[in-house]
C-alpha cells in the first residue's frame, strides 16, 4: 500500500469526512458514562463519594475514601446502538450490536494502595492507577431519501475539478500511480477530480483542449436519491495516575495525571441514483475509509470535604485534553452508465493527512452526597464545560494557521456552555446492593437545543462476598446528532440510542 502525506493547507477544501469539524472533534471529547460496574449503575454520580476506581477519574481526591487496598476490573458483555435518520422527512433505521470477540472486553481495570497514619494530621495517603474506556465508537447509521433540494454529489466533484488542466486527469501510468502523483503534486481535491473524470461522473467543457480547466457534471437530474451508510468502530480510553491525602479526617485533596488514546475507523459509503432516463450517468457510489489515531494528556485536581459523617461536598477540575490527531484515508468509486458501461477505481493508496491538535474545553465538576443510616447512598454531580472553548491548532510550523483560526472563530460564534447533571442511588440489603441513576446533558449549540444533547439512565446490583464483590450494570443513553453527505448543505438528523451491559469484580487486600 502506498501512502501520501498532505500538508494541512489541503484540508481547507472543507472535506467533511475528516475530523476537522466541531462535530467530530466533540465526539472525541464526550464519554458514554461508563467505567466500573458500580460507577455505571449509579450513572457516574461519584465525584464526592470516592471509594471506586472510576470515581477517582472524576475526582482524584476520592482515592482516600478507600479503607483498604483494592484491585477492580470491569468487563463489557456487549453493547448495541440503534439509529433513526431523518433526511427530508424520510426515515432510515440502522442497528449495531457488538459482542466482544475475546470473551470479555476490558472497560476498567485499576488498583489503589492506602497508607494510614495515627501520628500526623495527614492521616491517610493513597496512590492509584486506573484504566477506563470512555467511549465506544461502534455504530451504524443509514441515511436515505430523495434530495428535495436537487443537490447532487456530482457538484462536489465538479467543484474539486475546476481549475485542474485536463491533461493532468488523463491516465499516464495506472490508477494507483496517477492518483498518488496528483496527491503529491496537487492536493486531495485533484484526486477527487481524477476519480470522477476516469469514471465519467464529470466531463471537460472543451475535451479537445489539454489545458481545459472547467468541468460539468455528466448527469441530468431533477431530484436525486441518496443512500449514505456510515459504519464506525473503535474507542477512546484513558489511564489515570493519582495521589491523594486526607487531612484530619475531614478534607481530602487529590491530583492526577491522565493519558488518552483514540482509535477510530469510519467507512462512509455514498450512493446516488434517480437521474433522468436520458442521463449518461445512472448510478454513483463513493466509498471513503477514514482511520484516526490520537493520543494526548491532561491533569485533574479535586477536593472533598466531609461536612458531617454522612454528608460530603466536592469540587474537581479537569484541565483541557491536549490531543494530537493523525488521519488516514482510502477511497474507491463505482459508476454505472445508461449504455451499460460500468467503471471501478480502487487506488491502493492511503492518504496521510498532516497531524493536528485538538484542545478540548476544561471541566468543572461539583458534587454532593449523603449516606443515610449506612443503608442508603444518594449522590449528585453537576458538570460545566464551555464548548465554545474547543480549539484546533496546527502541529507543524509550516501549516496553514489561518484555516484553524477561521475554524476556531466559527466554533466560538456558534457554540455555548454545556451543563450536565448526574444522579445516583444505592440501597444496601445486608450483602446485596441495588443501584440506579440518571443523567442529562444540554446541547453545545447556541441555535439548537436538541443537537448533541443527550440523556439516559442506568441500573445495577452487587453482592459482597467478603474480600471480593461482584457487580452488574446496565446503561441506556439516547441523543441526537447531525450528518451531511459529502459537502452538500442538506443535513440529516440522526436520533440514536446506546445500551451497554457490564460485569465487575472488586477485591480488597
Amino acid at each position: 500500500m502506498k501512502q501520501i502525506f498532505f500538508s494541512i493547507l489541503l484540508l481547507s477544501l472543507s472535506f467533511s469526512l475528516n475530523a476537522q469539524s466541531f462535530e467530530d472533534a466533540w465526539r472525541y471529547n464526550q464519554d458514554n458514562m461508563t467505567g466500573s460496574a458500580r460507577f455505571t449503575a449509579m450513572s457516574g454520580a461519584f465525584s464526592s463519594l470516592g471509594g471506586d476506581l472510576s470515581a477517582v477519574t472524576l475526582n482524584p481526591a476520592g482515592a482516600t475514601t478507600f479503607t483498604t487496598n483494592r484491585i477492580s476490573g470491569t468487563f463489557s458483555l456487549f453493547y448495541n446502538t440503534a439509529n433513526k435518520a431523518n433526511y427530508f422527512d424520510q426515515y432510515k433505521h440502522a442497528n449495531y450490536t457488538s459482542v466482544d470477540d475475546r470473551f470479555l472486553g476490558i472497560d476498567q481495570f485499576g488498583a489503589v494502595w492506602v497508607f494510614k497514619s495515627d501520628v500526623s494530621d495527614w492521616n491517610k495517603i493513597a496512590f492509584s492507577f486506573n484504566y477506563n474506556k470512555d467511549a465506544e465508537y461502534g455504530n451504524d447509521v443509514k441515511i436515505s431519501g430523495i434530495n428535495q433540494a436537487g443537490h447532487s454529489a456530482t457538484t462536489y466533484f465538479v467543484e474539486n475539478a475546476n481549475g485542474i488542466p485536463l491533461k493532468d486527469l488523463e491516465i499516464v501510468d495506472n490508477y494507483d500511480s496517477d492518483y498518488q502523483w496528483l496527491g503529491e503534486n496537487y492536493d486531495f481535491g485533484a484526486q477527487q477530480a481524477y476519480l470522477a473524470y476516469q469514471t465519467y461522473v464529470i466531463n471537460p467543457v472543451d475535451p479537445s483542449d489539454d489545458n481545459n480547466n472547467q468541468y460539468v457534471a455528466n448527469a441530468l437530474y431533477d431530484k436525486v436519491r441518496h443512500l449514505n451508510k456510515i459504519t464506525g468502530a473503535g474507542s477512546k480510553s484513558h489511564y489515570d495516575i493519582s495521589i491523594a491525602g486526607t487531612y484530619q479526617n475531614k478534607l481530602q485533596l487529590g491530583f492526577g495525571f491522565t493519558g488518552y488514546s483514540i482509535d477510530y475507523v469510519e467507512r462512509n459509503i455514498i450512493e446516488e441514483d434517480n437521474y433522468d432516463a436520458t442521463s449518461d450517468l445512472q448510478y454513483l457510489k463513493l466509498q471513503n475509509t477514514l482511520r484516526v489515531e490520537g493520543s494526548g494528556f491532561g491533569i485533574k485536581m479535586g477536593v472533598i470535604y466531609k461536612v458531617s459523617p454522612g454528608f460530603r461536598l466536592s469540587l474537581a477540575y479537569h484541565s483541557p485534553e491536549w490531543l494530537e490527531i493523525n488521519e488516514y484515508m482510502k477511497q474507491a468509486i463505482h459508476t454505472e452508465m445508461g449504455n451499460g458501461d460500468v467503471f471501478d477505481i480502487k487506488p491502493d493508496v492511503e492518504n496521510a493527512f498532516a497531524p493536528y491538535k485538538i484542545i478540548t474545553p476544561s471541566k468543572f465538576i461539583a458534587g454532593g452526597s449523603a449516606v443515610i443510616k449506612k443503608k442508603v447512598v444518594l449522590s449528585v454531580d453537576y458538570t460545566f464545560q464551555n464548548a465554545a472553548n474547543l480549539h484546533f491548532k496546527e502541529k507543524n510550523a509550516d501549516a496553514d494557521s489561518d484555516y484553524f483560526d477561521n475554524l476556531n472563530d466559527e466554533i466560538e460564534n456558534t457554540m455555548k456552555a454545556v451543563h450536565k447533571l448526574n444522579a445516583g442511588a444505592e440501597i444496601k440489603l445486608d450483602k446485596l446492593f441495588l443501584r440506579g441513576g440518571g443523567f442529562i446533558a444540554s446541547s453545545p449549540y447556541k441555535d439548537n437545543n436538541d443537537l448533541y444533547a443527550y440523556q439516559g439512565y442506568s441500573a445495577g446490583a452487587g453482592y459482597n462476598f467478603g474480600t471480593f464483590s461482584l457487580d452488574f450494570a446496565y446503561m441506556h443513553r439516547e441523543g441526537q446528532i447531525s450528518k451531511n453527505i459529502l459537502t452538500l448543505p442538506d443535513n440529516a438528523t440522526v436520533t440514536g440510542s446506546f445500551n451497554k451491559y457490564l460485569i465487575g469484580i472488586r477485591y480488597n487486600f
